[in-house]
């Protein structure tokens, strides 16, 4: 990885306004833990190319890493605006709503995610967390059961379904949804 972010910075010096090159060079910064550096790649992408949807998720990705979630909805909300029907936009806008306490607005865009996206179950996975946070435990179970119908190897929503459980005063239920999890993910 070290190399070729060294690559993607030699071809930034022969075409500072390539902005492939841009691109893949914020991915490398951030898989080389650098995310200031990947930040300005993305901003130099939306530059330079405005309709660059990608570069605005990445970007928003980036900044709620950064713990900057109110910049990371901008992105977002800028990719919806290039292309509406952007599932990934809204799914991302639902994680950083929920990183800033607001599971209403969370749940309405996972409810838009999986409307443009009907098989996507880290949506309706995450989609669950809201629904408990707003008292609303049954209709989370339901939306971990379409994860775990969707993807039977997904742990995460094994376990988030067996925390629903057991705060509803299933534990045996609880239980064995949680071993499921540690099964899938040990």
């Amino acid at each position: 990885t070290r190399e070729a972010a060294l690559r993607y910075d030699k071809a930034l010096t022969l075409n500072t306004q390539y902005a492939r090159d841009c691109f893949n060079h914020g991915i490398t910064r951030m898989e080389l833990s650098m995310p200031e550096e990947a930040l300005l790649s993305y901003d130099k992408v939306i530059h330079l190319i405005r309709q660059q949807r990608e570069a605005c998720i990445n970007r928003g990705i980036t900044l709620r890493e950064l713990s900057r979630p109110e910049e990371a909805l901008l992105s977002y909300d800028k990719a919806i605006q290039l292309k509406p029907q952007y599932a990934e936009a809204y799914y991302n806008r639902g994680n950083t709503l929920q990183d800033l306490g607001r599971p209403e607005e969370a749940l309405l865009s996972y409810d838009k995610a999986i409307q443009l996206k009907p098989q996507y179950a880290e949506a309706y996975c995450n989609r669950g967390i809201p629904l408990r946070k707003l008292g609303r435990p049954e209709e989370a179970l339901r939306s971990y059961d379409k994860a775990i119908q969707l993807n039977p190897q997904y742990a995460e929503a094994c376990y988030n379904r067996g925390i629903t459980l057991q705060e509803l005063g299933r534990p045996a239920e609880a239980r064995r949804r949680k071993d499921k999890a540690i099964h899938l993910s040990p």
